[in-house]
């Protein structure tokens, strides 16, 4: 994220292996779609699609809060309290309280808010270009 920062704010080169908000996924997609012909063109845009989409899905499944993977990590955390409490033949224990880990949610979220500001402000300053 420094090399994104010092190329949005500093007038540095923009590398071809820093990250890209979703403005630069679009414009190098069509960048790439639009030096294709005919049936070629229709493939690489599906495939490309496709690969970002698979991207968003994998991403999500990040095991912080405010993403879908920190609800399915407290659910496995309750399922393993939940068997061990039943092999030592204990109670069952309470309900996780996903709501005390909102700090941490908040804080990812002002964390992420944060990155997608400054990649969209770098793809539109300073975009990563290809060819040319």
């Amino acid at each position: 994220m420094t090399n994104v920062w010092d190329a949005a704010f500093g007038g540095g080169e923009r590398g071809a292996d820093t990250p890209v908000s979703v403005v630069g996924a679009g414009r190098i997609g069509g960048e790439i779609v639009s030096e294709l012909e005919g049936a070629e063109r229709i493939m690489t845009f599906v495939m490309l699609l496709a690969t970002f989409n698979m991207a968003i899905a994998i991403f999500n499944l990040v095991p912080l809060l405010p993403l879908d993977g920190g609800h399915a990590a407290g659910a496995i955390w309750e399922g393993i309290k939940r068997g061990y409490a039943r092999v030592a033949r204990r109670p069952a224990p309470r309900p996780v309280d996903v709501a005390k880990g909102l700090p941490i949610a908040y804080g990812m979220a002002f964390v992420l808010i944060g990155m997608a500001v400054l990649l969209i402000y770098a793809d539109i300053v300073n975009p990563i270009r290809l060819f040319g």
